[in-house]
């Protein structure tokens, strides 16, 4: 059956609804002879030499060497140039100091009080720059003769620089965060899951395949600290050539034979716990000598293969070992909470989520999950299907689909549900319906603090409410919008429902309980008396002549 339900659209007043990160201390170290990165912390960049011969800040790190004297630091450029003070032009800091022209100077790092291992880098000279004679302190880009906000230094090796990028690498990059990740590889039985690619290595039909499901690898002692990588049909990963491939899947032995080896050493990835390198003994290739790493290419039967030299820039030749345990707690762990939200980079394979998305019984609710589900029992569901004259009408939906916001009337209250082994997608896919002039319903995985002015939200007390001030919306849930805001002639639209629909009966224009007497006009206005026309009484239209 058919219910054709008109909702007043009013204005509804509201709902009930930094600075940069940078590098952390734990990673910086005491000044010391030796080759640092030399790291602004206010600026969250790095000190560079300049092709005029002036400072200046990047973001990605450059190589300089400190030299002891007297317990200051020369600070040298890779260029052999040096940081020294001078001016010219109101510059006081430059990066041509040569020690065959005498301007070599030392610097000395002056540790700030309350900030681990950060210090002033400063210079007292005697000799007078522009008419002045004193301390000079750097802040990057010139020296000033008082210490700024801009003079907070520190020195971070490369090793440490490694750690810190590539851990937050792989925290953004991988699905799966590492605290699931295996620290030690020993003999047992594991996935072997790719960062960047987010995929399980498998057997390509020959060759070394990734796909979004784990596969159960078999991981061997050689006895000399490396292991032997076991497929489950239990051929063994070795390195060979076929068509500028160089890692094979067939191997049948653990041990060398022609031009292969299947042992595989472990060697951590930059530092990062529970990451590692995955690379052969020196052996020769297709002409080719060396140490042969592992790395990811795309989702293909021929997803892996094997380089001498790793990228040194991204992950795809980061490898994580995580047992079937490990992967099982991972696919548990996801619970996604109307109070926090959800955001994903990519999609999110073979998890179990709990939703916790409060829904009022027997009343119609707003929703979008981020992934495909069954439609449990108790539900009715439905989706915009077409907007004509005024009317939006909905269809019963036959399941649930990632992105796709819908309406939902529970017969009991809901808290929470669950999904078992479906895809996380990060995709919105919101639906638009109507010809000429459309209406779109937009789910939203995140809280907007200020919907759209101008779209409509859905309230739980089942009227539609137009917005024309800061309003929030929580997470797992949508509003609509109107391309042709005039086409809705006197703020009405009639929501037409197909199936049985029960419970939503009493419609008021007003958010907060109906009084006796409350008295509106088809604007949404609150008049004090009834007027010539239509009127809306509690809820009811009540016609003046």
């Amino acid at each position: 059956m058919k219910l054709k339900l008109t909702f007043f659209i009013l204005a509804l007043l509201s709902f009930i609804g930094a600075k940069a990160d940078v590098i952390p201390s734990s990673y910086y170290s005491e000044p010391a002879a030796g080759t640092f990165y030399l790291y602004n912390v206010t600026q969250d960049k790095f000190l560079e030499r300049l092709n005029n011969n002036f400072p200046g800040y990047r973001t990605t790190p450059v190589a300089v060497t400190l030299a002891s004297s007297n317990g200051n630091y020369t600070i040298q450029f890779s260029d052999g140039m040096y940081l020294h003070t001078g001016y010219w032009n109101n510059q006081y800091l430059w990066t041509d100091g040569e020690s065959a022209k005498g301007t070599i100077h030392e610097w000395s790092f002056d540790a700030i009080g309350g900030l681990s291992n950060t210090y002033q880098l400063k210079r007292t000279v005697e000799e007078t720059l522009n008419r002045i004679t004193g301390t000079f302190y750097a802040n990057g880009t010139n020296a000033a003769i008082s210490p700024t906000d801009d003079c907070q230094w520190a020195l971070i090796t490369e090793s440490d620089y490694n750690k810190y990028y590539y851990t937050n690498l792989v925290d953004q990059d991988s699905s799966i965060p590492s605290k699931f990740f295996t620290l030690t590889p020993t003999e047992g039985t594991y996935y072997l899951y790719n960062i960047e690619k987010n995929g399980f290595i498998c057997d390509g039909n020959n060759y070394v395949g990734l796909q979004s499901i784990p596969v159960a690898l078999t991981i061997i002692s050689d006895g000399a600290g490396a292991f032997y990588i076991q497929l489950p049909d239990n051929g063994y990963i070795h390195t060979g050539y076929f068509d500028n491939y160089h890692v094979w899947a067939d191997g049948g032995t653990t041990t060398a034979s022609g031009d292969y080896v299947a042992n595989w050493a472990f060697e951590s990835f930059h530092g990062v716990s529970g990451v590692f390198f995955i690379k052969s003994p020196e052996t020769t290739v297709n002409g080719v000598t060396g140490n042969w790493h592992l790395h990811a290419t795309g989702y293909s039967n021929k997803g892996v293969n094997a380089w001498t030299t790793p990228d040194a820039n991204r992950t795809n030749y980061a490898w994580a070992l995580i047992s079937e345990e490990n992967y099982t707690a991972w696919q548990n762990s996801f619970v996604l909470d109307e109070a926090t939200g959800y955001t994903a980079t990519s999609d999110v394979y073979n998890v179990n989520p709990t939703v916790k998305r409060t829904m009022t019984a027997n009343v119609w609710n707003t929703l979008v999950v981020p992934f495909d589900m069954a439609i449990p029992s108790g539900w009715t569901v439905v989706e915009p299907t077409s907007f004509s004259d005024g009317t939006l009408s909905f269809g019963t939906a036959s399941s649930i689909e990632a992105g796709k916001p819908y309406l939902v009337k529970p017969t009991s209250a809901v808290t929470s549900f669950t999904a078992t082994d479906v895809t996380l997608k990060k995709d919105l896919n919101p639906t638009a319906v109507g010809t000429g002039t459309t209406v779109t319903m937009s789910g939203t995985y995140t809280k907007i603090d200020a919907v759209p002015e101008g779209s409509y939200v859905l309230h739980t007390d089942n009227k539609l409410y137009k917005v024309n001030s800061t309003v929030s919306l929580k997470p797992f849930r949508a509003y609509f919008t109107v391309s042709d805001p005039a086409a809705v002639k006197a703020n009405v639209i009639s929501l037409n429902f197909d199936g049985e629909t029960t419970g939503v009966n009493s419609l008021s224009p007003d958010p907060s309980p109906v009084s006796e007497g409350s008295i509106y006009n088809l604007a949404g206005q609150r008049m004090s008396k009834l007027q010539r026309g239509v009127n809306i009484v509690n809820g009811k239209k009540v016609s003046v002549k």
